[in-house]
């Protein structure tokens, strides 16, 4: 872990600084004198040669400084603090859709292959991996918004800050600060707000999570243990609720892991078109703004979060399947 996070870091400083433009132009503002220019330089040490600047970088990525943000003047730190709640929470809801969705229909797409409903959600899964996100998006804002006006169009709540007033809790995560505080109101219109771009996140992993749930349980069925369960009379399903869904589980929670990292990338996109206040939206504004710091800094984010959740599937592998601790 140590690593592949050691590579990730120094892969994204390099790029970023080797690419084309001046980021201190950011800073100083439009027609700068020369001397602001050099001040500017100095203070955000860009005047020190390369490998000075990648030494104090490693230093102060170690120590959690991820330095002040050149679009915000705010430490990276602080903005990620803000904006996690909401990207997490996203994150959150699209995963626990595609689990609740995808897992229960690979599971039947195998009891009845070949037959109709088999080829139904086959065809709905490859509708999820084929439509790009951003297409989707801005159709299901078209029909859900425009045309029935069943959900908001964009934001995490209703107005332009969300009204605290009748909350206990003040963690920043929405659900859990309103639900336990028992402000069913404000709950539920975050929910309204957080269907549209949670269900386009669902969407393509749905498909992936069907997909691999259908093949590993196509291969459970196939299996000695289990023809010799039905040769004792006992029904598919039946056997697969017993004993069969225990070898389809180490794949599935290798794939859910993976599209834990692949939802996070679709953060920035879907973020942006449906405004929502997260990581996503965040880094969409500073790469196109040239902010190195938060470039850097939510990179490092993504790659450590990406990193834990496959060292804690890998943990998880043991407790799934006993055998593997021989």
């Amino acid at each position: 872990m140590i690593l592949i996070m050691s590579i990730v870091i120094s892969i994204t400083f390099l790029i970023v600084r080797l690419l084309p433009g001046d980021p201190i132009l950011l800073v100083v503002g439009d027609r700068p004198t020369l001397e602001q220019i050099e001040k500017a330089q100095n203070d955000y040490g860009f005047n020190e040669p390369l490998h000075k600047q990648y030494l104090s970088f490693l230093k102060r990525t170690i120590s959690l400084d991820l330095g002040v943000s050149l679009r915000t003047k705010q430490p990276v730190l602080d903005e990620i603090n803000k904006r996690f709640p909401a990207t997490f929470e996203l994150v959150f809801f699209s995963m626990f859709i595609s689990i609740i969705v995808g897992l229960p229909m690979g599971v039947i797409s195998a009891l009845k292959k070949g037959e109709k409903i088999d080829v139904l959600f086959r065809g709905f899964s490859y509708m999820g991996l084929s439509l790009p996100v951003f297409w989707l998006a801005m159709i299901l804002q078209i029909v859900f918004f425009g045309v029935l006006n069943w959900f908001p169009l964009q934001g995490r709540y209703s107005g332009s800050a969300f009204h605290d007033d009748n909350t206990i809790f003040h963690s920043g995560f929405i659900f859990l600060d309103t639900f336990f505080s028992g402000d069913l109101s404000s709950f539920l219109d975050a929910l309204e707000h957080i269907v549209l771009p949670g269900s386009t996140m669902a969407f393509g992993v749905l498909g992936i999570l069907f997909r691999i749930t259908r093949t590993t349980t196509i291969d459970t069925m196939d299996a000695p243990f289990f023809k010799t369960f039905k040769f004792y009379g006992f029904k598919d399903i039946d056997i697969i609720k017993k004993s069969g869904y225990k070898n389809t589980l180490i794949p599935i929670s290798t794939v859910a892991g993976l599209s834990f990292g692949l939802m996070l990338g679709g953060t920035f996109l879907v973020e942006s078109i449906f405004d929502w206040p997260g990581i996503g939206q965040f880094s969409v504004l500073s790469i196109l703004t040239r902010d190195y710091p938060a470039v850097i800094g939510v990179t490092i984010l993504y790659s450590f979060i990406y990193i834990i959740i496959n060292f804690f599937i890998d943990l998880l592998y043991v407790v799934v399947d006993p055998r593997i601790r021989v």
